[in-house]
């Protein structure tokens, strides 16, 4: 005589491949909203599932400047990695890093000029102050 729990006695239990079907659904599922979030988040600086969903547009071109101003700064602390493991000449790649700061910081000030909303001037403002701050960090002329 075979030995049945109580709940395979009363037919309770599913067939053995549905446990492990749910939780490897599940898994992808927590997987694909952690990696929406993180995409948003490197997008807008903000941790959400929707990007931008009642931004207006100088807000959403602010927050595309932030991802522009990361990237940057992203790649001018990857040219100084690299430069100190390998001792190449970064020089080129640091410098495109900083100009591309610099067009940041002055589509930032274009923006500003055009934004007529004083949130969204204020944002802009704090952002500046960022940029400001990163330069004079890294030691570039303003």
């Amino acid at each position: 005589m075979e030995w049945r729990s109580s709940a395979q006695s009363v037919g309770l239990e599913g067939p053995p491949w549905k446990g492990a079907f749910v939780k490897n659904l599940i898994t992808i599922a927590v997987v694909v909203v952690v990696a929406l979030v993180a995409f948003n988040y490197f997008q807008t600086g903000k941790f959400s599932l929707v990007p931008g969903g009642g931004m207006s547009q100088e807000e959403k071109e602010l927050n595309s400047l932030r991802g522009d101003f990361r990237r940057a700064a992203q790649a001018y602390r990857q040219a100084g990695r690299a430069a100190g493991v390998s001792g190449l000449d970064t020089t080129s790649d640091a410098e495109a890093a900083l100009q591309s700061v610099d067009g940041v910081e002055r589509d930032a000030k274009a923006l500003r000029q055009r934004t007529t909303d004083p949130e969204v001037r204020a944002k802009i403002d704090d952002f500046l102050a960022e940029v400001k701050k990163y330069k004079e960090d890294v030691g570039w002329p303003s």
